[in-house]
């Protein structure tokens, strides 16, 4: 049953002039937005409570990654959470258009972001479209309308001569006035932009999607022969890259000084990123290949066969990743970085088994979907391991054991790592313990000069930062051992 666009107008105007007061004055969109976040979700429960099990799903996402937002303060965490929201958000808009997980596959996923995109931009146009249908038949008393109307026209004239005379009389009274103005046209714009996204979405999420309609392009079913120029092209390049990397791994530091000019901490450092994106554009070419070829059995089995030797090649690749990285810890240590570049490697990893057990078992549409759920686990995992703090965890337990901590460096980290470094600095020895002290003070005495007013710094805050700044407020103390 189609929502009703009045409820979905109504609706969205209050999301604006809610949104208007939440979303204004904080350094980041953490608490207000993620209030707001939470109401619109209800909102659409409310205009549709007969929605499916998966929309459910797709909206608990979206509120688990609103509140990821509030639970920790990291800023790498932050764009993962608000990256994540936004796609769920988006998967709620293509799934109103009829569609279900079982469903979705790549060309479906690129439809989904087109989707979202005209529904946010101009999906309100077609609420008011709807509105309007669904009042002309209630035929309004049009001589009350033009009777009010005869009323604004005869009002304007003399309030505006009086009202400028005033303001030419008096200055206090001239600035108050566009004080009052300035106010209510900032205001009037940042609500109306805000129900007008709200109102494209929510008409959307419950059922009445612009451009569903839309047909997604059909495969080209080229020949095996098509695809296979860049599948082995991609094989025999990763094959070259693998063998250099052979040689340094038995060559060592001795062969990249001598051959490369390299030391064994900028070997390790440069690169890695570059590998991470050029494993995923090859597992991204297996994919679209396979849509494009030809659903012929032989024509499958030599894809499988080059989609198979491709993975087991990228996973060398991330191998080569994982051991740069391996390098680099164990010279200088665990950094938030390092610890994201895991991460990465862990989820690419856990993307070519879902590819190994899905497109190339000739269960391609199933790959999208598992994708999804695969990502959602990685990133609920990632806010619970909480990364900063684990890396003040590690690098003091190697402190411990006799190498150097980066007081400094982990002092001026985010929010997170307060409870960690008060909670382990006793372990340290004193005088990197009193560093930690030290750089911890400094750190957030550099940090009490917030942009915003006191009255609107609520709606930036995090639950970690709120508590620091409990800390810091008491005292700002950190206990270390009193032994030298």
């Amino acid at each position: 049953m189609q929502i009703s666009a009045s409820r979905i107008l109504i609706t969205a105007l209050i999301a604006g002039v809610v949104g208007d007061l939440l979303l204004r004055g904080g350094n980041m969109w953490r608490l207000g937005f993620a209030i707001w976040i939470i109401g619109l979700v209800a909102s659409v429960i409310v205009l549709d409570r007969s929605g499916s099990r998966e929309r459910k799903l797709m909206l608990v996402g979206i509120v688990v990654a609103a509140l990821g937002l509030v639970l920790r303060d990291a800023p790498m965490l932050y764009a993962i959470d608000f990256l994540s929201l936004l796609c769920m958000g988006v998967l709620v808009v293509w799934h109103g258009s009829g569609q279900t997980f079982a469903d979705l596959s790549i060309v479906e996923a690129v439809r989904a972001g087109a989707l979202a995109a005209a529904n946010t931009l101009a999906g309100a146009v077609r609420v008011l479209s709807r509105s309007a249908a669904e009042r002309a038949p209630d035929r309004p008393d049009t001589g009350r309308t033009r009777a009010l109307l005869i009323g604004v026209v005869l009002t304007v004239p003399p309030l505006a001569v009086v009202t400028l005379l005033l303001m030419s009389s008096d200055k206090v009274f001239e600035g108050l006035l566009q004080r009052i103005a300035n106010s209510l046209t900032s205001d009037l714009f940042v609500i109306v932009l805000i129900a007008w996204i709200s109102a494209g979405w929510l008409s959307a999420a419950t059922g009445d999607v612009l451009g569903a309609t839309v047909q997604v392009p059909t495969s080209p079913r080229l020949r095996f022969a098509t695809i296979a120029v860049p599948l082995y092209s991609l094989v025999a390049l990763l094959t070259l890259f693998l063998v250099t990397q052979t040689r340094v791994l038995f060559g060592g530091a001795e062969f990249l000084r001598q051959t490369e000019g390299l030391t064994v901490a900028n070997y390790a450092r440069d690169g890695f990123f570059q590998l991470i994106l050029a494993a995923g554009i090859v597992l991204g070419t297996l994919v679209v290949a396979e849509w494009l070829l030809l659903s012929d059995a032989r024509a499958r089995r030599q894809y499988h066969i080059a989609g198979a030797i491709l993975l087991g090649l990228v996973t060398a690749l991330l191998v080569s990743a994982a051991a740069r990285v391996g390098i680099y810890v164990q010279i200088f240590g665990h950094s938030v970085d390092r610890i994201f570049a895991c991460a990465a490697i862990i989820w690419v990893l856990a993307t070519l088994v879902t590819c190994a057990m899905t497109t190339l078992r000739n269960r391609p549409l199933r790959f999208a979907s598992t994708i999804v759920q695969v990502t959602i686990v990685w990133v609920v995992l990632m806010n619970v391991v909480n990364p900063e703090a684990l890396v003040v965890r590690l690098n003091i337990a190697r402190a411990v054991a006799g190498a150097p901590f980066d007081a400094q460096y982990h002092a001026h980290l985010s929010a997170d790592v307060v409870s960690s470094l008060l909670s382990h600095a006793v372990q340290l020895p004193t005088a990197e313990c009193q560093a930690v002290r030290t750089e911890l003070s400094r750190a957030w005495n550099a940090r009490q000069t917030p942009s915003v007013t006191k009255d609107s710094h609520w709606r930036g805050l995090s639950l970690p930062l709120a508590r620091a700044e409990q800390w810091y407020a008491a005292g700002a103390a950190v206990q270390c051992n009193a032994s030298p």
